[in-house]
């Protein structure tokens, strides 16, 4: 009988999820489960330390013996369909990226772009980026022993059951760098590439606003930019 894959998610959060969190991911385990997927999930409460609750819940995701581990955080919102596209997408790690909370339409993160500014894209239509937000991203356990192997200074504990803090945030060459795009940094240092999933509607929410939710989908998104199929203006050269 053939050993069935497993997906656990990590999530950290300082009170509970919230429900529309709640909700999508209720009705997303009947499809992972349906696609042939075991699944789990780790979760870290009231840890004010997000780089140190990250670490802890990858050793529990690493201990669960989980083939696919998708960090998740708790204000967002999703499809069921686009959860289960994040852990299929091949590569050692894959991201959504989703809106910042404000009106404005921004989105997290950066990607790379030719001289045009058009981003750059894999051949199963990712946009290869360099920096990501950990809100809803896939890393697989082949991407930390590679980054145990480049960054021994980061990993602690016993021998037996080691930790390693690939979220390690802090100043690097004059300049901060939060927990996320400090991953992201490190694992293309080393080699790494990092895949956004552009076609996933991600909702990001403002839970001590009324609840306002800001709807993305970075495709959308892009095709509105100048240069795109739903825009009049040409492509702008980027600066």
């Amino acid at each position: 009988m053939t050993k069935k894959r497993k997906v656990v998610f990590c999530v950290p959060f300082l009170d509970r999820p919230t429900e529309p969190f709640i909700k999508a991911m209720t009705e997303s385990l009947p499809l992972i489960e349906e696609a042939g997927w075991e699944h789990g999930m780790a979760q870290e409460r009231g840890n004010v330390y997000i780089s140190a609750a990250r670490s802890f819940l990858l050793n529990k995701a690493l201990r669960a013996e989980a083939d696919v581990i998708v960090f998740m955080d708790y204000d967002l919102s999703w499809e069921p369909k686009d959860l289960l596209k994040l852990i299929e997408t091949e590569g050692e790690v894959v991201a959504g990226t989703y809106r910042y909370k404000k009106d404005e339409e921004e989105y997290m993160g950066e990607w790379y772009t030719n001289a045009e500014g058009i981003p750059l894209v894999t051949t199963d239509g990712c946009i290869i980026g360099s920096k990501i937000p950990a809100g809803f991203l896939k890393i697989t356990p082949k991407t930390v022993e590679k980054f145990m192997e480049a960054y021994p200074d980061l990993v602690y504990g016993h021998l037996y059951n080691p930790h390693i803090d690939m979220f390690h945030h802090g100043a690097h060459k004059r300049v901060w760098y939060s927990e996320d795009f400090a991953f992201s940094r490190n694992w293309i240092d080393c080699g790494g590439q990092i895949k956004i999933v552009p076609d996933l509607n991600l909702n990001h929410h403002d839970h001590k606003n009324g609840d306002k939710i800001y709807k993305g989908n970075f495709h959308e998104y892009l095709l509105r930019r100048p240069g795109g199929s739903k825009s009049d203006q040409p492509f702008l050269r980027a600066a």
